[in-house]
């Protein structure tokens, strides 16, 4: 048995690769996203009262690992188990999976109809630029929130954040970047690469460089014994 669902939004976020991504909402506030609307799911009407919430779930399309039916797997290698431990999709948040569908928790900062587009816009953001929506739900925490909740092996991996430092060249490239309009874009990349996108079987890989999309700006950082240095932003 089969569903077909309709795309009511697509996610505008300054992240345009997966590489760099939050691996779960609400990790870096200061990522901010749109959800801008799709016809005919920007009535305004559909949002009445949604403003006095001040988060949203969002259901979404993992629309970057799709892969053929008959291509999906029961294990999967978590990322903050090293690449090397398997275990059940259905204990992950991998985006493999029989349907590739994301679950986020954003702020909602407020809603804007502008020439007849509605937008929403929201912060916490862990979802790829161009991610298609599904649907939008109130969170409601006495329903919503689990105080005894266990978090299995996950608490167990919890990592350490990065401390970032910025060279020269970087530090100057951002002030440039800022005066251009993306105001609090130091910040932004600070707190992406805190959270440490690298595979954990990166770890040992000293002066290896990575690299971020942010807008369109390639950020450059490598990590030494926990340290990261942003050293070129193109």
């Amino acid at each position: 048995m089969s569903w077909t669902f309709h795309t009511i939004g697509v996610i505008e976020s300054p992240c345009k690769e997966k590489f760099g991504v939050p691996r779960q909402s609400s990790l870096v506030p200061e990522l901010q996203a749109r959800i801008v609307m799709q016809a005919p799911y920007d009535r305004v009407e559909a949002f009445d009262q949604l403003e006095s919430f001040s988060h949203i779930w969002v259901l979404s399309v993992f629309h970057q690992a799709m892969q053929a039916p008959d291509q999906w797997q029961a294990t999967v290698r978590p990322p903050r188990l090293g690449g090397n431990q398997r275990v059940g999709v259905f204990a992950s948040r991998s985006p493999y999976r029989p349907n590739p569908i994301a679950l986020s928790v954003f702020r909602l900062i407020g809603i804007e109809q502008h020439n007849k587009q509605l937008t929403l816009h929201v912060s916490g953001c862990d979802l790829v630029d161009g991610t298609p929506v599904l649907d939008i739900k109130p969170y409601v925490p006495y329903a919503d929130k689990v105080e005894e909740a266990r978090t299995g092996y996950v608490e167990a991996v919890t990592k350490p954040i990065l401390q970032v430092v910025f060279d020269g060249p970087a530090t100057e490239a951002c002030a440039e970047i800022e005066s251009l309009g993306y105001p609090g874009f130091g910040l932004l990349v600070e707190r992406l690469i805190a959270q440490d996108p690298r595979p954990a079987y990166h770890e040992d890989a000293q002066q290896k460089v990575y690299g971020i999309r942010v807008y369109d700006y390639n950020v450059r950082f490598h990590v030494s014994d926990g340290l990261a240095t942003v050293t070129q932003i193109e």
